[in-house]
């Protein structure tokens, strides 16, 4: 496995890989109109590409291709996303991203985490994120409890 700073050229597979593993995560129970509608907004080649001008995004690959990316507001320390795809999950992908994230600010880096990811959150909490308090992200008029952590 190989830790790689993104490049223009990785946005259509990052977009891919950032669809498929949030539509893994939250659509538990189908997908609505409303997850639809977020996941095809957010995550477009031109969004990521735009990420990668204005964030640190790095790319976790095996055998050349994309399994997990990472992106840190290196201003604020806060890593906006992490995914890592289900298949690739336990080779120590995660931790790598977060850990070459580390490389890219001197603040202590934060983030949120849907209540309800349980696995993501027990992660966090191996690798030594802290929890600090919650936030809520709003879909379709839903309110939705995210846990926040910080790790130093």
């Amino acid at each position: 496995m190989k830790i790689r700073k993104a490049q223009f050229t990785d946005s259509e597979a990052l977009a891919a890989l950032c669809i498929t593993v949030w539509i893994d995560t939250y659509c538990s129970e189908g997908i609505e109109a409303a997850h639809a509608n977020y996941v095809l907004d957010e995550y477009t080649a031109k969004n990521l590409k735009q990420r990668i001008v204005n964030s640190t995004v790095l790319v976790a690959e095996v055998k050349g291709s994309p399994i997990g990316l990472a992106i840190l507001n290196g201003k604020l320390g806060e890593i906006e996303t992490l995914y890592v795809l289900s298949r690739f999950k336990g080779l120590g992908a995660g931790k790598a991203l977060v850990d070459e994230l580390k490389k890219h600010t001197n603040l202590e880096l934060y983030l949120t985490c849907w209540e309800g990811n349980e696995p993501a959150l027990q992660f966090y909490k191996r690798i030594g994120f802290m929890e600090t308090g919650e936030t809520f992200f709003e879909l379709d008029g839903k309110k939705i409890r995210n846990v926040a952590l910080a790790c130093s």
